[in-house]
């Protein structure tokens, strides 16, 4: 079948749940989040279908899920320098968006979040601050520039 003579969608009805973000340490990266993201902690639990613990953090607009298995071998995240990081295949960060780049940069700043860069400009119109979480994870905050 040519998908271009289909109108319906493969997928009908499918939407955002969550970006779930295996970690080593949950209550150390509950605690980070909280702190650094203002994200408030929906839920906890336990998947016993994979045998991990789970966290579910609310932020403006989106859900993080943490989890975590104990008692297993664990590989860290890759820490590529980006831009180095785009010729990795996968998944590359978390992005958000800031009303005021500048003012939560200087928030990242004063909780000690770990900076890969701060307020570059990436094109035009937008300009960007990344971060790494405790466990290494990138966290790309961009914000719009200001129009001149």
């Amino acid at each position: 079948m040519n998908n271009a003579q289909s109108s319906r969608p493969a997928t009908p009805g499918l939407r955002l749940n969550n970006i779930a973000l295996a970690v080593e340490n949950l209550d150390a990266m509950i605690d980070w989040y909280r702190t650094v993201l203002d994200l408030n902690v929906a839920e906890r639990g336990r998947f016993d279908a994979v045998g991990a613990d789970y966290a579910m953090l609310d932020g403006a607009g989106f859900r993080l899920e943490l989890v975590s298995r104990t008692g297993t071998v664990k590989r860290s995240a890759d820490r590529t320098v980006p831009p180095g990081h785009l010729d990795l295949l996968g998944w590359k960060a978390l992005v958000l968006e800031s009303d005021d780049l500048a003012a939560t940069t200087a928030e990242l700043i004063e909780h000690r979040a770990e900076i890969v860069w701060a307020d570059v400009q990436l094109s035009p119109s937008l300009r960007s601050t990344m971060i790494r979480d405790p466990e290494g994870n990138l966290i790309n905050i961009v914000g719009q520039t200001a129009s001149a």
